[in-house]
């Protein structure tokens, strides 16, 4: 049997879903993490333009948001482990 070659790391993902780990700062009126306001990352930290949608599913938050530099995020909360990933979007 002839061994098969593995694909490099990253190969196989998507371009445009790979899935990190940011800070965000939100306000927390009546709720936790009601309305995201600025996203760091990598020592980076851009202010939310605006929200365009937000969502809750089982075990967490969903927001799409547009940064101030124009970038797209679909940021994601998870409450029960205190974490926020986000992912790049057109």
């Amino acid at each position: 049997m002839q061994p098969t070659e593995q694909p490099a790391a990253g190969e196989n993902e998507i371009q445009g879903l790979r899935v990190f780990q940011v800070r965000v700062g939100c306000y927390s009126g009546g709720r936790f993490a009601e309305q995201p306001r600025w996203v760091e990352r990598e020592g980076v930290r851009l202010e939310v333009a605006a929200i365009e949608s937000r969502w809750r599913e089982q075990d967490r938050l969903g927001f799409r948001v547009t940064l101030e530099d124009s970038q797209h995020l679909l940021l994601f909360y998870l409450p029960e482990e205190d974490i926020w990933s986000a992912v790049e979007v057109p």
